[in-house]
């Protein structure tokens, strides 16, 4: 549940989300309609209705609400959170580094005691997002790594084309320029997740 009358947030948090916790269902409710809510986490947003500090997050408790509370504030500090771990369940998130705090509150908020070590399906979603992200900039650096020494072998394999050859030597290496050729057409795929 998103608790914010900023139009503006309200979609950088549903896309921030959408990527980083796909099966996340967010709703989005102005403060004065807020319920006792029975969703995992609620992101309060700090400047709500212009309100101050950590009213918003008050007001929600207030009506009932008993699940986490990821607080979108412009700053964090250490006095901020201690007056938000008074309402329970809470984390100070700055809005300047929500894309890459946000999630990760969300999951701390939502991790359920009863499971011991074990992640619970917040954090399980996340740890799996975080390892494709992790996979897609392993992929854009080998890509990286392979380009250039499959270009210098191409090239090198269109130089020996040109030289004096048996027949079956000239057709192996033609058939190493369509393997050269193949591989780099793979290579740039990985750049547009077509190879």
């Amino acid at each position: 549940m998103l608790v914010s009358d900023d139009v503006a947030l309200e979609r950088i948090v549903r896309e921030l989300l959408a990527t980083m916790l796909p099966s996340a269902l967010v709703t989005t409710t102005p403060l004065v309609d807020a319920p006792a809510s029975n969703a995992d986490v609620a992101i309060v947003d700090q400047s709500v209705r212009g309100l101050k500090e950590v009213t918003a997050a008050q007001e929600l408790r207030a009506r009932g609400f008993r699940g986490g509370i990821a607080f979108l504030s412009p700053a964090c500090d250490p006095a901020l959170q201690h007056r938000l771990d008074a309402l329970g369940p809470a984390r100070c998130v700055a809005r300047e580094t929500m894309a890459t705090t946000l999630p990760a509150a969300i999951a701390e908020l939502s991790a359920r005691p009863d499971l011991g070590a074990e992640l619970g399906p917040i954090e399980r979603e996340l740890r799996r997002t975080q390892q494709l992200v992790a996979m897609g900039e392993a992929t854009s650096r080998i890509q990286h790594t392979l380009n250039n020494p499959l270009t210098a072998l191409l090239a090198e394999a269109q130089l020996l084309e040109m030289e004096e050859l048996s027949e079956q030597h000239r057709a192996a290496v033609r058939r190493m320029i369509e393997l050269c050729r193949r591989l780099v057409v793979m290579v740039r795929g990985l750049d547009s997740g077509t190879g």
